[in-house]
């Protein structure tokens, strides 16, 4: 994604296609539930993915999950899920993944959904299906997942399984981007910058991209290219809208 000339749109947002966890192992998955059937195998798993009062296995964990999931353990299933489709500590099986995904997903777990969409919408180990994805991401951004909408929204800018809407994508993008997703500020900026489902605004995706890039490079480096664009007065302001918006979203850092 690049910022050229002004008169040349910034090349579009791409659809978020990472799964939630970002490091070498699944996010943990917390249930607040009274104890269930594989819910000690699956304790046993996050210690062994943590190395927590044992050394660090990803393959003792991803054992231990399997035993939970095949108890119907939906977070385990989760977590068995995303270690088949990125390879850690079992081969990479995307097949396999999505079966495991969509038995969580279908218990209504949403980080499931959304990876479960991710696959469709890539076509590994399913299918390649647009309106599946879709399908998948729509039921994540229900329970306010900020990956499926975020999924979801690129979908409506696309006009991938669904038609185009851009006003709708820029909606379900500014909430991601308010809860605080990284690329969902990215992309919100995108948007702005392009005139994408909302007027054409170098100030507001100024701001943006420079929310994000306190955690992805790519939008600090297209925040520093969009400077160059901007007049000194579009800058000075889109500085202070930037840090009054920090100051709003992260009250507690003013203290």
């Amino acid at each position: 994604m690049t910022i050229l000339h002004r008169r040349i749109r910034i090349a579009a947002a791409v659809l978020l296609m990472a799964a939630p966890a970002l490091a070498d192992r699944p996010q943990q998955k917390t249930s607040g539930r009274v104890a269930q059937d594989g819910e000690e195998e699956y304790e046993r798993g996050l210690r062994y993915a943590d190395g927590v009062g044992v050394p660090q296995d990803h393959v003792a964990a991803a054992r231990y999950y399997r035993i939970a999931a095949q108890k119907g353990y939906v977070p385990a299933q989760y977590c068995l899920a995303w270690l088949l489709e990125n390879g850690v500590g079992v081969k990479q099986d995307f097949q396999e993944a999505a079966v495991w995904y969509r038995k969580a997903a279908e218990q209504g777990d949403a980080e499931s959904q959304n990876n479960l969409g991710t696959l469709y919408a890539t076509g590994k180990g399913v299918p390649h299906d647009d309106a599946e994805a879709v399908h998948w991401y729509s039921l994540a951004a229900k329970q306010d997942d900020p990956e499926g909408i975020t999924n979801l929204s690129m979908m409506y800018l696309q006009g991938r399984g669904v038609k185009r809407d851009p006003p709708q994508a820029f909606r379900l993008c500014r909430k991601a981007a308010e809860a605080g997703h990284s690329a969902a500020r990215q992309n919100l900026a995108l948007m702005y910058a392009n005139g994408d489902g909302v007027p054409r605004d170098y100030v507001s995706a100024f701001v943006w991209l420079d929310l994000a890039a306190a955690e992805l490079d790519s939008a600090a480096a297209l925040r520093d290219r969009l400077a160059k664009e901007m007049t000194p007065a579009q800058l000075a302001r889109a500085r202070e809208l930037a840090a009054q918006k920090r100051k709003q979203l992260n009250p507690e850092k003013d203290h």
